[in-house]
Order: C-alpha cells, then sequence, then structure tokens
C-alpha cells in the first residue's frame, strides 16, 4: 500500500538508557529527534508535516520497545480532519512492547470538522512485565454555523494483547446523526477522553486511589473508571464540552499513574 505517512521506529536498551537502534520516516509522517527530559526516558514527537487529514488519507505508524526500555510518544499538535466527501481518512497504528518495557503514548486531541470520517486502529502487542500508558481524545470542530458535530462519523479501535491474551477491546462507533447526545450514547456531552493504563501494579487498589484524587478535579465533567478483567490495568472514560476540561483532567490522571506507578515527576511536554 502506498501510504500518505509513514513511521517505524525501534527502540533498545543500552546500558541504563533507551536510545533508537532503526526510524524509517516517510511521506507526511516524521518524527523528531528524542529529547532526554528523564535521563532514562527519550520523549518523541510525531509530526504531520501536511497540516491535516484530507479525503482518501491513510497512515501507519508501527513502534517497537526492546526489553527493558522506555520510551514517550506524543503529537506536534492536534490531528485535525477535513472533509472526507469519497473516502474516509484511515490511520493504523501498532506498538510491540517486550517484557519491562515501559510506554506512553500521549497523542493531542483527534479535531473532526464538518463532514469528517475517520476510522483508527490500534493494536498493542505486550509480554508480560510490559507497561503501557495510552491517552487519546475525540473533539467536534467547528463548523460555520457555528454548531459542534458535523462530523458524519469517527471509528475508532483499540485492542491490547498481553502475551497473545486479548485483555482490552474497546470500540467506539461515533454517528452524530444516529442520537449520540441521546442517553446510552453521549448524554448530551460533546467531547470524549479515555485514557488506559496496562501495569502490574494496576489494580484495583490503584484504581480507587486515582478515582478519589480524579473526583476532586471533575466540575463539569462526567467520568468512569474500571478494572481490566485480567485484573492488571485500568480504564478511564470521561465526557465534556471543553477541549481543556477534558484534556486537563487526563493530564491529572496520567500524572497520578506516573507518580504511583513509575515514581516520575508530572510530564511537560514543551509544545508551545
Amino acid at each position: 500500500m502506498n501510504w500518505t505517512g509513514m513511521l517505524e521506529i525501534e527502540a533498545v536498551k543500552k546500558q541504563k538508557k533507551t536510545v533508537l537502534s532503526s526510524c524509517y520516516q516517510e511521506g507526511a509522517f516524521k518524527v523528531s529527534r528524542p529529547i532526554y527530559l528523564d535521563e532514562d526516558m527519550p520523549l518523541i514527537y510525531f509530526i504531520h508535516v501536511g497540516g491535516g487529514y484530507v479525503d482518501g488519507d491513510n497512515y501507519y505508524t508501527a513502534l517497537k520497545l526492546g526489553e527493558g526500555a522506555r520510551m514517550t510518544a506524543t503529537t506536534q499538535a492536534s490531528a485535525k480532519v477535513y472533509k472526507t466527501p469519497v473516502q474516509p481518512v484511515a490511520q493504523k497504528t501498532v506498538f510491540h512492547l517486550k517484557s519491562g518495557s515501559v510506554f506512553e503514548y500521549l497523542p493531542d486531541p483527534l479535531i473532526a470538522y464538518e463532514g469528517a470520517r475517520f476510522v483508527q486502529e490500534t493494536e498493542v502487542r505486550m509480554e508480560l512485565g510490559a507497561s503501557l500508558f495510552y491517552r487519546d481524545m475525540i473533539t467536534p470542530g467547528w463548523a460555520q454555523n457555528g454548531r459542534f458535530f458535523t462530523y458524519d462519523w469517527i471509528r475508532s479501535k483499540l485492542k491490547v494483547w498481553m502475551d497473545g491474551a486479548l485483555i482490552l477491546f474497546d470500540h467506539l462507533n461515533l454517528e452524530p446523526d444516529r442520537g449520540i447526545g441521546d442517553i446510552l450514547q453521549m448524554d448530551g456531552f460533546t467531547h470524549l477522553g479515555t485514557f488506559a493504563v496496562i501495569h502490574p501494579l494496576a489494580g484495583r487498589e490503584f484504581l480507587e486511589a486515582l478515582y478519589e484524587k480524579l473526583e476532586k478535579s471533575g466540575a463539569g465533567l462526567k467520568f468512569g473508571l474500571s478494572c481490566l478483567p485480567s485484573g492488571y490495568g485500568v480504564m478511564l472514560r470521561v465526557m465534556g464540552y471543553n477541549t481543556g476540561l477534558v484534556e486537563q483532567f487526563m493530564k491529572t490522571a496520567h500524572s497520578f499513574a506516573r507518580a504511583e506507578l513509575l515514581h516520575k515527576d508530572r510530564m511537560f511536554l514543551r509544545k508551545y
């Protein structure tokens, strides 16, 4: 397939430091050189040089972390999906995490504008002992008439395997014209955030501590927490009306998880 943008990255642990062992980039996707905000945990930026996603675009990202490697990845800016009158935009992302590795994936919000159709598939294949911190946020763009929810539809799938066993399958199908604001859909809310933590210590006790932390900062939002059936992770879903509030809420969740599970300080991504 001819990809609009493609990234293939591999990182390994050398002595006490994680380094990129290979990096291939093609088309509209680029990746920054690693920045070491933490001495042992590089930060990389996924960069889209085209300015936005348009009709028929298709993107592919693959990242592999070797045993004991640690890395944080984010985006340079929000992903903007514009009108797709003929073919939807498609994005495929695959992560492979070896035992003892830690991966924080913290992209900026996806903004879908009037007439946009978007398909996202994310697959994570982990070995026992690996850890994942995954954040995703979907927001509606403004139309000329000032209305929210003018995109056609968004379909997003997240699948996580642990040692070959499927431990998480999250499937979102958002279609504004089919009552997305109704009860049992978005219940009137317009913005959606997801934060998943998969870590050996992310069990019931961690969930209760995280809930206590978030309960104090959830004004104007609706959120829920649940443990994965495997007992190896926690899932957070939050809904709101404002991008900034939902994003800050998930940053609070990430900072708490980072401190409790990785014993690391709050991360400042230095984008502005």
